[in-house]
């Protein structure tokens, strides 16, 4: 009797998604500041706080047009009430 690998190993799922709020204020290296915030989804289990920091990071570095900025607040929370 032949079995099928997908009949024996139990499926991998992962949460839903969760809707996250950011807010993140930068100081550009030629002086400029900006705030910006914006909506992430998170996956639990999958994303950390690091990896949605570096996306968002990666956002406000191309809404910029800079990869030389200083971080001055970020936030990150559930976006719920």
């Amino acid at each position: 009797m032949t079995t099928n690998l997908a009949e024996t190993t139990p499926a991998t799922s992962h949460p839903d998604p969760i809707k996250h709020h950011w807010i993140m204020t930068v100081q550009t290296s030629d002086g400029r500041q900006g705030t910006r915030d914006g909506r992430i989804d998170v996956v639990p289990g999958i994303h950390t706080h690091e990896s949605s920091f570096q996306t968002v990071r990666k956002l406000v570095q191309d809404w910029l047009g800079t990869d030389e900025i200083t971080v001055v607040f970020f936030s990150l929370v559930p976006n719920q009430l």
